[in-house]
């Protein structure tokens, strides 16, 4: 399906709770919160948004990108929200699959940091990739040394693989890259005694 045919076809986005957070489809009311946590200093600096991120930005994002990811099947977004307030977190999604895996993602505001919110929705998108869509594999990526995320891939099992010297294109230069991965039926916990420093805890 393309062209305006494939456009016309709103994709049905599951949604998912633990009762502290929400994974949903983004929507058009999110655009200030989305806007606010991409032009936060951790998200330029550790993610690919655009280091000036503007609401058109954000728009095409809500409105085009994030919906045609989920009509090809090729990039699976969702909202974070807090429960209680319904009020966008930050996201958390799946992409680059291939033959039973696929890599998970995630990027939060600084208002969610130190709440454990990141964590719940990290989970919430686990048990959809392994007992929805069957994947056998998921693979953490992030850049060195970013290890607030690393952190938080530790907490949720994945092992830790490789550092991959300038394998990551970080804005145009070539970076170091930590890989991590979590089989369906690891522990969902870690798996050894935490290695790095205790400051930037997710």
């Amino acid at each position: 399906m393309s062209g305006a045919e494939g456009l016309s076809v709103i994709p049905v986005v599951p949604e998912l709770d633990d009762g502290t957070v929400r994974l949903r489809a983004l929507r058009p009311q999110d655009l200030p919160q989305l806007v606010a946590i991409c032009r936060d200093e951790a998200a330029v600096r550790w993610t690919t948004v655009p280091p000036d991120y503007t609401e058109q930005d954000g728009q095409a994002y809500i409105r085009e990108m994030v919906p045609e990811g989920w009509r090809t099947g090729e990039r699976l977004v969702f909202a974070a929200a807090d429960t209680a307030t319904d009020t966008l977190q930050g996201t958390v999604g799946l992409h680059a699959f291939r033959a039973g895996t696929a890599e998970a993602g995630l990027n939060f505001g600084p208002a969610a940091r130190g709440t454990g919110l990141p964590e719940r929705a990290a989970r919430l998108l686990l048990e959809y990739a392994f007992d929805q869509l069957n994947l056998q594999y998921l693979y953490w990526q992030a850049l060195v040394p970013n290890w607030a995320s690393r952190k938080l891939a530790w907490k949720l099992g994945f092992r830790f693989d490789a550092e991959l010297r300038g394998f990551a294109n970080d804005r145009g230069a070539s970076a170091d890259l930590w890989m991590l991965s979590l089989a369906a039926g690891d522990p969902r916990s870690p798996r050894m005694p935490w290695d790095g420093p205790s400051a930037g805890q997710s």
